[in-house]
């Protein structure tokens, strides 16, 4: 991959993040059943007094996160800064879901499929993140 293009992958799965995000909140506003075919506990997870922070839903909080780390994954391209940006943002993220995983399955004890997504998502950006840097200073040292 060209070396200008490297933290694409992390917008493209940031975009992935930021549909799953999208979804939670119009569903959370609209009042929708969100089916949960895979770990049946989604209603539960989504119900809890866990899911909203500073009186906005984690799914709202989920869209500027996805939406600020795509961006800063495509400028991360081009600007070192950014790239320190993006390293804390998705450093913060990582052990964000950790909590939120924690809580489903030890507070909770119930499991919504696309929070799972969301949080593993976040923490796989974070390690494929590590990895570009890695191999940006491998060739550079």
């Amino acid at each position: 991959m060209h070396k200008r293009h490297k933290h694409d992958i992390i917008t493209i799965l940031a975009m992935l993040g930021l549909g799953i995000s999208v979804y939670l909140t119009t569903a959370h506003y609209t009042g929708a059943v969100v089916p949960c075919d895979i770990t049946k506990g989604c209603e539960v997870v989504l119900a809890s007094k866990y899911s909203v922070f500073l009186g906005l839903p984690l799914a709202a909080w989920g869209v500027g996160y996805f939406f600020t780390v795509a961006v800063a994954a495509l400028l991360a391209n081009h600007y070192q800064i950014w790239r320190r940006i993006l390293t804390y943002c998705l450093a913060l993220g990582s052990l964000a879901s950790l909590v939120f995983l924690s809580l489903q399955f030890f507070v909770i004890k119930k499991v919504c499929q696309y929070c799972l997504a969301t949080d593993l998502l976040t923490i796989i950006l974070f390690i494929l993140d590590l990895n570009i840097e890695h191999q940006s200073k491998e060739q550079l040292g």
